[in-house]
């Protein structure tokens, strides 16, 4: 149990630290490139549904009793 609860906290970790980098990186390219459009909102919130179902099954299953 101890090593499946490791294991869904760091894949968590991983996802939300290359979430953090990729969306920023396309901010700063959206501000860039078309300031007038928002498109990188897009992508930060489906994204961003994808990484909140990940920490929930992090939650749910990894933080369980032993």
């Amino acid at each position: 149990m101890a090593n499946r609860t490791s294991g869904l906290q760091k894949s968590f970790v991983i996802h939300a630290v290359v979430y953090a980098v990729v969306v920023g990186g396309l901010v700063v390219l959206n501000q860039r490139v078309s300031p007038d459009r928002d498109w990188s909102l897009i992508v930060a919130w489906g994204w961003g549904i994808g990484l909140a179902a990940h920490g929930a099954v992090w939650l749910l299953y990894g933080r369980g009793k032993p």
